[in-house]
């Protein structure tokens, strides 16, 4: 399986700050956030990795290189915003270079601890999907978007819902958020390509799968209730990470000194 990582977006929600660091570089503890998912994959099996970049991400290359100082084999594909911009158009950009399954991760996402990809790596395909998508449980749904599924089969994804319709989605007393990562058959890149711009111009891959979702099996994975995750690509959500990891730290530190 190939690991594709989104990593092209202009990183607007973190100016100024972004435009001296590129966001997916932003540091969580003393790593780049984005190593923090490339070592996930490539702990979870996948050691061929395509990083989406575009213009100005070029610190990603610079210090990923081939990938050999992180045990991967990492490649880097140019998303042209010329051809439109959102994550749908950033994995179509790859489209020509994968063949068979591939997840799918955002390259400003922060996950501690990441033993999950590995069983989610392992669960594709189990129940016959052309997708499956990770979700997080949370107490709180706003800013994000929530997975609308039953008996594990994802029906919808909702976006900016009120609390009655937000209800809907909750399973075992949590909100249902869509985090990612994702995993895909190639059959994606046919509902992409189905994808109408939102009203900001944007492809979304969100809409890609809710049209998967109405052909096509597409299962949850919800992601185990010990896992920490933030959108690094929010100020404040960096700046709770980086308290966690560093408390983290602080605590395996002591640990090790205690014995």
């Amino acid at each position: 399986m190939i690991g594709v990582i989104l990593a092209a977006g202009r990183g607007t929600r973190m100016r100024p700050y972004s435009n001296a660091v590129n966001k997916e570089m932003v540091l969580v503890g003393k790593y780049p956030v984005i190593e923090y998912i490339v070592r996930a994959l490539t702990g979870s099996g996948v050691r061929k990795i395509i990083i989406v970049v575009s213009e100005g991400k070029s610190q990603i290359s610079n210090y990923f290189q081939d990938g050999s100082d992180f045990g991967a084999s990492i490649a880097y594909v140019y998303q042209n915003f010329r051809n439109g911009e959102g994550t749908a158009k950033a994995v179509q950009a790859v489209e020509e270079w994968v063949s068979g399954s591939f997840i799918m991760v955002y390259g400003d996402s922060f996950f501690y601890p990441t033993g999950f990809f590995k069983e989610m790596v392992g669960k594709y395909g189990e129940n016959g999907e052309d997708a499956l998508l990770a979700v997080y449980p949370m107490r709180e749904f706003k800013e994000y978007g929530l997975v609308k599924t039953s008996g594990g089969r994802v029906l919808d994804i909702l976006e900016k819902v009120d609390e009655e319709r937000a209800g809907e989605t909750m399973v075992d007393g949590y909100y249902p958020v869509n985090s990612g990562p994702m995993i895909f058959s190639e059959e994606v890149f046919s509902y992409i390509r189905r994808v109408e711009p939102s009203p900001s111009g944007e492809y979304w891959i969100t809409d890609a799968i809710r049209l998967m979702a109405r052909e096509r099996r597409v299962t949850a994975y919800f992601i185990p209730g010990d896992v920490f995750w933030r959108d690094i690509g929010r100020m404040s959500a960096r700046l709770e990470a980086e308290r966690f990891i560093l408390e983290k730290e602080g605590g395996e530190t002591l640990t090790v000194r205690d014995s």
